[in-house]
């Protein structure tokens, strides 16, 4: 790593000779600054010392290319968003100084010396032209226009037509050669933000060059490292005031390069296939935990494993992936596009064409909160349709790995950092198995998964259910009042509990019968501690998150702190979130039906007189007792 503080006129010099040239990888995000961040810019230089600290820039520089006679291409890793936008502001200047040109008075040759030597200046920052006899055809970075070979100093991304637009605005100011106005310029940022300097700059010339004079001036930590991994380390660690990239675009961008340089395949047609996987897995965060995933699944094979990396936690991600590409960007692109393909399917199974027994099973994984199983789900459906594993058993296994993470997210255990060792050992045990016998049994999933210390015991679990679980984790508390309702609802009454409204709310949701509030009304203390306030706030506290104490509902504000006989009135086919649904507990949901022995008798949410400590521990225990048939290990428990 090479870091140099310096200013922004030796970063990207005029002087005669100059080489140096910061170009954004192809298919990097788009520029993205806005108005905001203009007017905050433009604030930093005209209001501040001339010396200005910018931040630090972050470019890969390949030990191989610096060559006598070429340009020196840095390929911009963090700091794209600053340097365009500075060189849009250098844009603006240099027309308007161009337009300033015959009105201006000079008062001697010198002075007019120094005004068309800061044009120049402005000009060799923004594009540097090699002559015929000057530049190899086949130099890197550049293009050939009327004989001369044009290097532009700061290179946008391809993305969303940043280039075309950064290009097109160089042409209409007479740097570059006349070009086409691209669809929608207008629109998109860069044109805006080359607007946005225009109409802010003075008319006179004097403040003129002083913006020139206070944005070479600028402070910048140029730093150059040798790798990608690096340079996203360093700005994982360095806070600077760009957009960084996450590991996904710099993996992507080292990829695409991989396939031109080590297959001939046009970046264009890799950007096309990269596009399907992105396409696969939608979401940023699903992406980068599906290229840790596909690691752990296949580490076990000796084509993607590499050595010193167990596992691909976050600071060694980037490592992994440039490894595996600098191996064979080809076969690493084709067996990471084909596990995309499958990892969207396990995690957005509902429109695809698996069984629906699958699918249903699939859908229960994202309802419990299970993500780290879907390292273990990629393996297992890599095996299917080569009569290594038999539809039959992979429904168990599914179904196993369920009921494993409903006990793991009750209990926190084992631990979120152990999680991914114990299911890259799972998986290797697996392998070891289909090695040697060319097959997978449910069996020996089992057993590879509920190795002794891997998995909470169901002792564990009904302690840890009988406590005040809403507190304790209220998303996995949800989910099991759900499968409570759903295991015993008839038909006469079964709405979908999982419905969503246009904002992506839960329709149901949980309500404290006992309200959760630590103001205890007057009717709720005489229910339940016979008008004792401290005895009252003593239950309060010991029982209010307790499952006993919970059910779903739609939400109405009105009722949360309402009295007990209120709260189980019936209220039918109420309007709510633009759904119909039944509000009180005698509504018929299972849930509210749900029997349970006290010493008066037995009794429902629906049907019981009276609501204090008693009926709260016992409605506890009976969902309990539910809970623990539905999730326990056979033959293990």
């Amino acid at each position: 790593m090479n870091a140099l503080y310096m200013p922004f006129s030796k970063i990207i010099s005029n002087d005669q000779g100059a080489r140096e040239h910061y170009h954004v990888p192809k298919y990097q995000r788009e520029y993205t600054w806005g108005k905001r961040d203009w007017e905050r810019l433009v604030q930093d230089i005209e209001e501040n010392e001339p010396g200005y600290f910018m931040g630090s820039i972050i470019c890969v520089k390949d030990g191989d290319v610096d060559a006598p006679g070429r340009e020196m291409i840095y390929e911009v890793i963090d700091g794209q968003q600053r340097l365009t936008t500075l060189s849009l502001y250098m844009m603006a200047i240099y027309n308007k100084l161009v337009s300033l040109q015959d009105s201006v008075q000079f008062e001697d040759d010198e002075d007019r010396m120094d005004f068309e030597s800061s044009v120049q200046g402005l000009r060799s920052k923004l594009v540097k032209k090699k002559r015929e006899d000057h530049y190899d055809p086949n130099e890197v970075g550049g293009w050939i226009e009327q004989s001369k070979m044009l290097f532009l100093r700061v290179q946008p991304s391809s993305q969303n037509s940043n280039l075309d637009d950064y290009k097109y605005l160089l042409s209409e100011i007479g740097i570059i050669k006349k070009r086409s106005k691209p669809r929608y310029h207008g629109v998109r940022a860069i044109c805006k933000a080359y607007r946005f300097f225009v109409d802010g700059l003075p008319n006179d010339l004097e403040p003129l060059l002083d913006i020139v004079g206070r944005i070479n001036q600028l402070s910048f930590v140029h730093i150059t490292v040798s790798s990608q991994a690096d340079a996203f380390t360093l700005f994982e660690t360095l806070n600077n005031r760009g957009v960084p990239l996450s590991a996904i675009d710099i993996i992507k961008n080292k990829m695409l390069a991989e396939m031109d340089r080590q297959h001939s395949v046009n970046i264009d047609d890799s950007f096309e296939r990269w596009q399907d996987l992105v396409t696969a897995i939608p979401d940023p965060s699903d992406q980068e935990r599906f290229l840790r995933h596909f690691y752990h699944a296949f580490r076990w094979d000796d084509a993607i494993r590499v050595e010193g990396v167990p596992r691909a936690v976050k600071s060694k991600l980037i490592t992994v992936y440039e490894r595996l590409i600098r191996r064979n960007a080809r076969a690493t692109f084709e067996r990471l596009c084909e596990a995309a393909e499958t990892y969207g399917t396990l995690i957005l199974p509902g429109n695809s064409d698996l069984p629906s027994s699958v699918r249903n099973l699939l859908v229960e994984i994202d309802r419990i909160g299970a993500a780290p199983a879907y390292q273990v789900l990629l393996y297992l459906f890599s095996l299917r349709g080569n009569a290594v594993l038999r539809p039959d058993d992979l429904i168990k296994m599914i179904d196993l790995l369920a009921r494993y993470y409903v006990r793991r997210n009750v209990t926190d255990t084992p631990g979120t950092k152990a999680l991914d060792q114990y299911h890259i050992d799972l998986i290797a045990s697996c392998q070891k198995q289909v090695d040697a016998s060319g097959s997978l049994s449910f069996e020996c999933f089992r057993d590879a998964l509920l190795l002794k210390g891997t998995y909470a015991s169901l002792e564990r679990f009904e302690r840890t259910l009988k406590g005040p679980m809403y507190s304790t984790n209220s998303i996995i508390t949800r989910y099991l009042l759900a499968r409570i309702d759903e295991t015993h609802r008839t038909r006469e009454y079964a709405p979908d509990l999982w419905a969503r409204n246009e904002r992506d709310q839960f329709v149901w949701t949980i309500e404290h019968v006992l309200p959760q509030t630590e103001q205890i009304s007057d009717d709720w203390t005489a229910m339940i501690a016979s008008g004792n306030a401290d005895r009252a706030r003593a239950i309060h506290e010991e029982h209010v998150h307790r499952l006993g104490n919970l059910t779903l509902s739609g939400y109405n504000s009105k009722l949360a702190t309402a009295s007990f006989e209120r709260k189980q009135a019936l209220e039918e086919d109420r309007k709510f979130l633009g759904f119909r649904i039944n509000i009180g507990y005698k509504n018929r949901l299972a849930l509210n039906e749900l029997s349970f022995s006290t010493a008066n008798g037995q009794h429902s949410l629906g049907t019981t007189p009276c609501w204090n400590a008693e009926t709260i521990e016992a409605r506890t225990n009976r969902m309990v007792e539910v809970l623990l048939d539905l999730f326990r290990f056979e033959d293990v428990d």
